[in-house]
Parts: structure tokens; sequence; C-alpha cells
């Protein structure tokens, strides 16, 4: 009796051994709204473009990355006084690729660094918070671009998720019209990256929708550019 009890103990342990290789593990309540983040693909994503724009952009001041299981929270921001960076699953569903992400995740890293300024750049963020928007925007989309990312993606994802108020005053709100961020960010790339302007994501509905609601305001801007480049090739012509 006691041989046979010490076989099965026997073939149980050499048995569990010889299929540990083949153990998986099993996750719980999986669904489709919350994959991403039980099986931390979100923030495998995440810290994967995060660390590439730190690194492409050689910025050595610390950004602490958070992502906060909250689907009904469209959002990400960045603490000023801590210097962190949160971003919220719901806002991951309107993201279609790095791109988008990189351009989100970018503006908050932005504004992290310029967090770093001290306590009178704190202060001149908090009360000139458009403007720094704005400027995060731009930085943002350098970012991308040292980073290899398609700076046409900002607009994209800019004109899914950018408020537009029927008002824009004063300290009632920390953030531009989305369309005044649209326009800044289309003049940005003219100017600076004009090759991505034949990029093929500029056939996303959603660039296209920003070309025509812009396209009288688009248009006079590239003429008064054209004329510009004209007059500064005739002066260095002479």
């Amino acid at each position: 009796m006691k041989l046979k009890l010490l076989g099965i103990i026997f073939a149980l342990v050499f048995g569990l051994s010889a299929i540990a290789d083949d153990f998986t593990y099993v996750i719980n309540d999986l669904n489709m709204e919350n994959y991403w983040f039980k099986t931390c693909k979100t923030q495998e994503k995440v810290y994967s473009v995060a660390g590439k724009i730190m690194s492409a952009n050689n910025l050595t001041k610390r950004v602490p990355i958070t992502v906060i299981s909250r689907n009904n929270e469209v959002n990400a921001n960045s603490n000023m006084f801590y210097k962190n960076v949160t971003i919220y699953t719901g806002v991951l569903r309107h993201i279609s690729n790095d791109d988008e992400l990189a351009f989100i995740l970018g503006h908050e890293i932005a504004h992290s660094i310029e967090a770093y300024g001290g306590p009178v750049k704190y202060i001149a963020t908090v009360w000139n918070s458009k403007s720094y928007e704005m400027k995060s925007d731009l930085k943002a989309i350098d970012y991308m671009v040292n980073a290899g990312y398609d700076p046409i993606s900002a607009i994209i994802i800019g004109n899914k998720l950018f408020s537009e108020p029927m008002w824009d005053w004063g300290f009632f709100s920390t953030h531009p019209k989305g369309s005044k961020r649209l326009v800044s960010m289309y003049k940005y790339i003219y100017k600076k990256y004009p090759q991505y302007l034949n990029s093929p994501k500029t056939n996303s509905p959603y660039y296209k929708n920003f070309e025509c609601a812009f396209a009288d305001e688009l248009k006079g801007f590239r003429h008064k550019e054209d004329v510009r480049q004209q007059k500064r090739s005739v002066k260095e012509g002479l």
C-alpha cells in the first residue's frame, strides 16, 4: 500500500514538472472592455511610445507616466507640481495608431518638461495656460518628428478630440478653441516640416474634414507664405 502511495506521489510530482512549461495563467472576467488593461497591453504600448519620445529627444528630466483604467474618462493630463503624466484608458479608444498616441503623450510630456522651470514657470503656465497649451502642441510635433512619428497625426487626433466651445472667454477656459490649435499646428508643420504634407495620412477622413472646415484660412495662409518665399528668393538672388 505504501509503495503504491509513493508511486502516486512520484507520478504527480514528476508529471506536474513535465507539464510546467505548458502552464498558462488564466485571467478571470476578461472581456472586450477590459482586455487591453488586464493583459497590460495598454501600459506596454503607452510606456513604449513615451520611452521612444523621451529617448529620441534626449529628454533628461524625469516624467513619470501613469495609465489609469477609466473608460469613461477621455483625457490625459500633466500634473505641473509633480511633473507626472496621466493617461486614461477612455482616450485610448479614440486613438488609431502609435502616431496619434505619440502626439497625446508628447503634448503632456512637454507640459511636464516645462514645469521643471521652477515656481515662476509654474505660475506662468497656470496664469497663461492657453498660450502654453498651444506651445505644448508645437513641441509635441517636434518630439514626434524626432522620434519618427508622422506629425499629420497630431491634426488627425486633434480633430477627433479638441473641443470647440461657443465662446472663448479668458479664465473661464484653460484651453484655446480646437480650431485655433489645429490651424496653429498646420502652419507649424507647413513651415518646418513641409515634407509631411504629402504623407498618406493626409487621406484620413479626419484630416480631410480639417482641410474642408478651414479651406479659406489655409488657402490664405499658403498664399502669404508663397509671396513671402518669393520675396525672400528675390532678395537672396540680389
